[in-house]
């Protein structure tokens, strides 16, 4: 089963990754990621260590990837802030169904796996969901710099409710629930953000700009 020895490392580190997201850390045997990387044993442990260095390195890429793809959603001209908010609900609802194999964030499987097997992976998922929280914190403001959000509204906690409403779309659609049904949590979440009168006379695009999966 073992690759040629110019195997190319970053393939196997994203077919390993989807193996850890479709089964979980614990869930997955060596023999599963040997499978999924199309490598023997030892060639397996030769090029990336044991199975817990390999998660931390399929997370280190997964994560880098989600940091990403958010703030090219999040982050750009003030004037579109809240168009950006909006496309964030947006992805949210779609992101699992975007995938042909309905795979979930990573992140969240770690944290709902409680896999505190390695402090490393702790501390990677800590720091992604800080900087899309930054993302968000900064986008907020942006939305109220423009007069589009209530300037006294709390913004943490506007971040903090979209992270929430983003990570319980992605269980729903896991657990069945189509792309309308979500889309109307969106809507419904983004009309009871702290809009202002402005921001209530326009219609938001119901686009979105990046591919987080």
């Amino acid at each position: 089963m073992g690759r040629p020895p110019g195997f190319d490392k970053d393939e196997v580190v994203q077919a390993v990754e989807r193996q850890f997201r479709r089964t979980g850390y614990a869930g997955t045997s060596v023999d599963d990621i040997a499978k999924a990387g199309g490598l023997g044993r030892g060639s397996l442990y030769a090029a990336f260590g044991d199975k817990s260095r390999l998660y931390l390195r399929t997370l280190e890429a997964y994560c880098d990837r989600i940091e990403a793809a958010w703030a090219a959603v999040l982050e750009g001209p003030e004037d579109t802030a809240l168009e950006r908010l909006h496309a964030y609900l947006v992805m949210s609802a779609r992101v699992v169904h975007d995938d042909p194999d309905r795979l979930g964030c990573m992140v969240t499987g770690f944290v709902v796996e409680g896999a505190e097997h390695d402090p490393q992976a702790s501390a990677r998922v800590e720091r992604a969901l800080g900087r899309i929280e930054g993302s968000l914190t900064g986008c907020v403001q942006a939305a109220q710099r423009q007069g589009d959000l209530d300037p006294e509204a709390d913004v943490r906690g506007i971040s903090h409710l979209l992270m929430a409403v983003n990570r319980g779309m992605e269980v729903l659609a896991r657990a069945g629930f189509d792309v309308v049904a979500l889309e109307r949590v969106a809507d419904q979440t983004f009309e009871g953000l702290p809009l202002t009168a402005r921001a209530r006379s326009r219609q938001a695009p119901r686009t979105a700009t990046a591919d987080a999966s």
